[in-house]
């Protein structure tokens, strides 16, 4: 089975293997390398040793070296005189003095061994003795090599068993989370979205399983948002819908008094018909808003001249209701990059809001300059927004007072198409009010900076 499991197992395991076999490999080289240079320096002191002995002893004693030092080093000794030729030996003897150096190796034709040897320069005696040979068998080192195989082979087995166990427990780890992350994923394609990943480590994987979650919240709350968005707009068209089909047959079938009575009812059908006109135009826009898919005419403009357009676009409205409007910029106010169109759009919806909610009193329309920022205040004394209402007013649909809303004739989207326009130009909006106090939304947009001019 192609799972990370075991892709995550065998690499692992592959490489132990290719760091073990050339360590091992290595290990075994040096060590011979020690073990035949140490050879070679014993070889030579035991026979600087047998040299030197040679002077205290005794022709009788003579053999007695040479037959002890066989017997119990396991090696072999061979006694060469002035002429080059050899005077005893215990093992070794056909070979030529003559024709070897100080030390070296040397192959016993008879037997087939092979040896490393040394030669000592023997000291003034009476047994006419020149040069002592000390020959050590190779197969000595054969002992020593085979117990560090076995031991390469008892640790490269431990290491492999270590490994693999290392490996097993690491994979669970990891996969295991992975595993969940799979089946909650699954579950998530099919529409299940109460699922919850355990994510108890502070690594990638836990990272990655808080950011299913939270994927999985989003996700759900997206989709509750959207049914509720549908909700919203199917009831919002329901009512001026009734309204166009009940008045068109009234109509239709002659149910009015009077041409007066009938001119009305035309006017009631136009003006639902327009509203649902406006409503739909504000969630096509809106949608394009939240889906990145809204194209700004971007230009140098100055702020204040748009927000004066708008202030004497809404006065003849507040002028039927008596309410005085007032506008004011401070004097050299910076460009700002921003599409003008959508900027009055902005203030359009916020100076609208606040000619339906005010009903005496005046709408104070204000400019500065506050460091990079432009800032545009607009206040009001209308009826004002209850506190626990203040965190949800730019939500979409979102309505203070849902008995009033159609009667002043808003689609409830006001609010959200200047929070997201504003959120578009880089800029921020924000509100505060007090009931029966009044109301003062603050549209702050990045002034242009010098290279843009």
């Amino acid at each position: 089975m192609n799972t990370i499991f075991l892709k995550l197992f065998g690499s692992v395991l592959f490489l132990f293997l290719i760091v073990l076999l050339p360590l091992g490999f290595v290990v075994q080289q040096i060590f011979s390398t020690y073990n035949e240079s140490h050879l070679q320096e014993e070889t030579a002191e035991l026979a600087q040793q047998q040299a030197d002995l040679l002077p205290l002893l005794d022709e009788r004693r003579l053999g007695l070296l040479v037959d002890a030092l066989s017997e119990n080093t396991a090696r072999e000794i061979a006694l060469a005189g002035a002429n080059g030729e050899i005077e005893t030996s215990s093992g070794v003897e056909e070979f030529s003095p003559a024709a070897l150096g100080a030390e070296g190796t040397y192959q016993d034709e008879a037997s087939g061994r092979e040896y490393y040897y040394a030669e000592a320069e023997a000291a003034s005696n009476s047994f006419d003795v020149t040069s002592v040979y000390v020959f050590s068998p190779k197969h000595l080192l054969g002992g020593s090599m085979n117990e560090l195989l076995l031991a390469l082979i008892w640790a490269g087995t431990g290491s492999i068993l270590l490994a693999l166990g290392f490996t097993f427990i690491a994979a669970r780890r990891l996969t295991s989370p992975l595993r969940s992350m799979e089946k909650a994923a699954r579950q998530m394609a099919t529409g299940n979205l109460n699922v919850q990943v355990p994510a108890s480590s502070k690594d990638e994987l836990g990272s990655l399983a808080r950011s299913m979650n939270e994927l999985a919240r989003d996700l759900k709350q997206f989709r509750n948002t959207r049914r509720e968005f549908l909700s919203n707009v199917s009831h919002e068209l329901r009512t001026p819908l009734s309204y166009v089909q009940g008045y068109s047959r009234a109509l239709k079938e002659g149910w009015y008094r009077s041409e007066e009575e009938k001119q009305q009812y035309v006017h009631l059908i136009h003006d639902e018909s327009h509203r649902m006109t406006r409503l739909i135009n504000d969630v096509f826009e809106l949608s394009k808003m939240e889906e990145d898919r809204f194209p700004l005419a971007w230009e140098l403009v100055q702020i204040e001249e748009i927000a004066e357009a708008a202030v004497q676009k809404i006065k003849p409205r507040a002028r039927q209701k008596g309410i005085d409007v007032s506008f004011d910029a401070d004097p050299d106010l910076p460009a700002a990059a921003a599409d003008p169109m959508r900027v009055e759009q902005i203030f359009s919806n916020i100076l609208q809001n606040a000619v339906t909610y005010t009903h005496e009193g005046h709408i104070d329309v204000t400019l500065s300059r506050q460091n990079k920022q432009i800032w545009c205040r607009f206040s009001d004394t209308g009826t004002g927004i209850d506190e626990e209402h203040l965190p949800y007013i730019f939500e979409r649909f979102y309505r203070t007072d849902k008995s009033r809303s159609r009667a002043h004739g808003g689609s409830g989207l006001g609010l959200a198409i200047a929070r997201e326009l504003t959120e578009l130009h880089h800029g921020s909006i924000s509100v505060q009010s007090r009931t029966g106090q009044g109301t003062s939304f603050l549209i702050q947009i990045p002034a242009a900076e010098e290279e843009e001019e």
